[in-house]
């Protein structure tokens, strides 16, 4: 059982590694050529590339210390429900969402330009998105707030549709709020990243290619 110390030692790493995440992120604006990556459509590639090389080596220092968030493996008949939840979730959201200005413009951009994002989309967010938010906020909610699991849930996808600064739309933020919870759900049935890193590239997948085809 970790003591006071400790609660206050891995809180200040959680936040840290949240703060790093912001801070890299607001960098990025400050690049030399930021404009004429956002005009060629690679601004959301490079982002994605960067914060994965930041996110996933804190990562790996904590797992040499640490074994309470583990990368696990994907077991295939709790996959296969989180899917059938998945799937259900998108149906739904077919019912509201609102097309979002960023994606259009960078389909607009040519199959290069979709297919890079693609490539970052699915290989790279949903590492370093899982790894921060289902692994080291939810993590740290749950530290101080075990007995609260749907409030730790709550926040941390209120967190995770909040750092989306690229969707506009309210209804976006309602469906990446729901997806986050099914993914913080999936975190704590499964104990492991595993899961709902799978689950995270599935969605972004089925997201993203059908606009990279018409491209």
């Amino acid at each position: 059982m970790d003591t006071q110390s400790d609660k206050v030692t891995l809180t200040l790493f959680y936040v840290g590694s949240f703060v790093v995440y912001y801070l890299v992120t607001m960098l990025v604006t400050l690049f030399p050529n930021y404009g004429m990556l956002r005009t060629n459509g690679l601004l959301m590639p490079v982002l994605c590339l960067v914060e994965f090389a930041v996110i996933y080596p804190l990562y790996r220092f904590y797992c040499q210390r640490r074994s309470d968030i583990p990368l696990g493996f994907v077991r295939p008949m709790q996959a296969l429900l989180f899917i059938g939840l998945l799937f259900a979730l998108m149906v739904a959201q077919t019912q509201f969402l609102q097309p979002e200005g960023w994606l259009i413009a960078q389909s607009q951009q040519g199959r290069s330009s979709m297919l890079i994002l693609l490539l970052t989309a699915v290989l790279l967010a949903p590492v370093f998105e899982e790894v921060l938010f289902r692994g080291f906020l939810l993590q740290g909610f749950l530290l101080w707030a075990p007995r609260s699991r749907f409030a730790c849930m709550l926040l941390t996808s209120l967190l995770f549709a909040a750092m989306h600064t690229q969707y506009v739309h309210w209804e976006t933020l309602v469906a990446l709020t729901l997806f986050s919870m099914l993914l913080c759900y999936a975190r704590l049935r499964s104990n492991s990243l595993a899961l709902p890193i799978f689950l995270h590239t599935l969605n972004n997948l089925i997201a993203i290619l059908p606009a990279w085809y018409f491209a």
